[in-house]
């Protein structure tokens, strides 16, 4: 007797099949895209005299947009940096985080936050800052962005030291230079005519370096910099009560002592790079050809752009994008 096949749904064919396959590889392209793509930094810094670099060190460590590869401490006391830049990753949960020295120079400009630095015992010798540099360029050609936030020391010692370095960076972003506008006197109005900036001023010829090195250098001058972080954000800030937060509120207090400026207000140059990094939205970069002279002027002049300028920040987004990243206020459930 013949068997008489059941009425109902037709069995799946080898197309059925294939399509469901297809249709979970999509899904999981389409989840693959969706993801946030982390930018590698390597954060070359000289904490610990003004207060911007910790803010800017805590902010890269907390935005998920990016990720901190290595921290290299540049000028001045460098040893006394290391053990500063190490107590805050370790506060911030990242003690894996390498932290490598650079070469120790004079340095004019007190420690203010040496109490903090001291705090915790001495963990030894670090790896050389511009040998970490130079491997770091030549393992992942093209992938780290190099986030200066010191005078250039350690890149010019970098570049001398294997010629190609810098170029082989995705990116050198820094805090450096004066443009168009110059460092604000006693207000937050910056002056209308520029100054000799500090990172650039305390090394001319290691600008000059970077300039001549071919690399990509996406620079953020004075013009766009000179963000004040006041008593109302500092307060929301301090009061938040992380780990994070209480290690920066504890530096602002050192530094608020020391510095001799005699200024209570931070300006939060550093953290403007950082932030851009996280949200290029909030600058766009013009091209530009700079020239520096011995005294650290840095001058727009005409012929071929040797970099890309942020001459205005949006200030605003840049505020929230600190709080917000640092000291979220909690979400409302309606």
């Amino acid at each position: 007797m013949r068997r008489v096949r059941r009425a109902g749904r037709p069995r799946p064919g080898p197309w059925c099949a294939a399509l469901a396959t297809l249709a979970v590889l999509a899904g999981a392209g389409r989840a693959e895209a969706a993801a946030p793509v982390r930018v590698p930094v390597v954060i070359d810094t000289d904490a610990g005299d003004d207060i911007d670099d910790a803010f800017a060190i805590a902010l890269a460590l907390a935005d998920p947009r990016l990720e901190v590869i290595g921290v290299t401490t540049a000028w001045g006391d460098t040893h006394l940096r290391t053990r500063l830049v190490r107590r805050l990753l370790a506060a911030s949960g990242r003690p894996d985080i390498p932290v490598a020295e650079g070469p120790a120079t004079p340095n004019p400009t007190p420690f203010t936050q040496r109490r903090w630095a001291l705090g915790v015992p001495d963990a030894g010798p670090a790896p050389d800052a511009v040998g970490y540099l130079v491997e770091l360029a030549r393992r992942r050609p093209g992938e780290v962005t190099l986030l200066a936030l010191a005078p250039l020391t350690n890149l010019a010692a970098a570049e001398a030291r294997a010629p190609g370095t810098l170029r082989a960076f995705h990116a050198v972003v820094l805090m450096a230079g004066s443009i168009h506008a110059g460092y604000a006197s006693g207000g937050a109005v910056p002056s209308a005519v520029p100054s000799a900036e500090y990172n650039v001023a305390s090394a001319p010829q290691a600008f000059a370096t970077l300039l001549a090195s071919g690399a990509r250098v996406q620079l953020f001058p004075l013009d766009s910099t000179q963000l004040k972080f006041d008593e109302v954000r500092r307060d929301r800030l301090f009061a938040y009560g992380t780990p994070s937060t209480d290690a920066l509120a504890l530096l602002y207090h050192q530094w608020r002592l020391w510095n001799g400026w005699g200024q209570l207000t931070p300006t939060l140059f550093d953290v403007v790079p950082v932030a851009w990094l996280a949200a290029p939205a909030l600058c766009r970069l013009e091209p530009l050809r700079i020239e520096v002279d011995a005294r650290g002027y840095t001058r727009p002049v005409a012929g071929t752009a040797n970099l890309e300028a942020c001459l205005a920040i949006d200030e605003a987004a840049t505020q929230r994008l600190i709080l917000e990243t640092l000291a979220p206020e909690p979400r409302s459930d309606r």
